[in-house]
């Protein structure tokens, strides 16, 4: 399949840190007061304050490192002294994996993730028909059917184990002591494949290690890990299905390894800017 079937969604700059978005990023109006979305997962949060016109304020993407409520205080902290977010005039939505227990302690509504994904895809990328996240602790697929006026939607989710997602990455680079990084930034074509299980981190960091031991290159090593990750994807979350494009990709493991693992590191700007050329 070629790269020009998938979606790039471009990064809005400040996704590290939060400072106000310059460019002329405008969504459908929201009503009055702004709008902000809190995304409470099980490795990260981020956030997305929106202007009642639809204008892009401001947004953040940062590790919570086991502290997510304290993450999501340090967010509205900082909304509420840069961009005056104000209780009983602005709306905050949440969700995520940790949003149901902080959700109503700020007064925010939670809306289920999958909701939110599918909703956002029907709203600004009408033509995909297959999404792909993977997560810190799941995945998901969602196939989109039928048209714009009688549109389907199946939604399919790996739960149980987390084999395939962002820890189940990190925990066989640690193994390898591999920097994240460094690991976004290695390479997949041109490389040797092994066989590395995708259905469970612990017999990956088995495979991992018995690869290590026989003296493979780490390179092929971690080769091997994305490949497995590929398959693990398609393997348990397509259940029969066929992925067709447009394809759209998400979750920070897509986001940070998919343009390293066709050889190329690049900058998710740069990504962004290759996949549109």
């Amino acid at each position: 399949m070629g790269t020009e079937r998938l979606v790039q969604i471009l990064p809005m700059e400040g996704v590290v840190t939060g400072k106000p978005v310059p460019a002329p990023a405008v969504m459908a109006s929201v009503g009055p007061g702004k709008t902000c979305g809190i995304d409470v997962g099980s490795t990260t949060c981020k956030f997305v304050l929106v202007a009642p016109d639809g204008q892009l304020l401001t947004q953040s993407y940062e590790r919570h490192n086991t502290k997510q409520a304290e993450k999501v205080l340090e967010f509205l902290t900082r909304l509420e002294r840069e961009f005056d977010l104000t209780p009983h005039q602005d709306r905050v939505f949440f969700t995520g994996s940790g949003s149901g227990l902080i959700a109503p302690l700020v007064g925010g509504k939670t809306i289920q993730e999958v909701v939110a994904v599918a909703a956002s895809v029907e709203r600004v990328h009408p033509s995909v028909r297959f999404v792909s996240e993977i997560g810190g602790e799941d995945m998901k697929t969602i196939f989109f059917s039928g048209n714009e006026t009688n549109k389907s939607k199946q939604v399919l989710m790996q739960a149980a184990c987390s084999g395939g997602t962002g820890t189940f990455i990190e925990k066989t680079a640690r193994k390898l002591e591999i920097p994240t990084e460094k690991l976004a930034k290695m390479r997949y074509t041109g490389y040797t494949l092994h066989k590395v299980s995708s259905k469970c981190g612990i017999f990956a960091e088995a495979d991992a290690n018995t690869l290590l031991k026989a003296g493979v290159p780490v390179e092929e090593i971690i080769a091997s890990l994305f490949e497995a990750v590929v398959y693990q994807n398609l393997a348990t979350l397509t259940r029969g299905n066929t992925p067709v494009p447009e394809i759209l990709l998400l979750g920070g493991p897509n986001l940070f390894f998919y343009w390293p693992a066709r050889g190329v590191a690049l900058s998710p700007n740069e990504s962004v800017e290759r996949a549109q050329g």
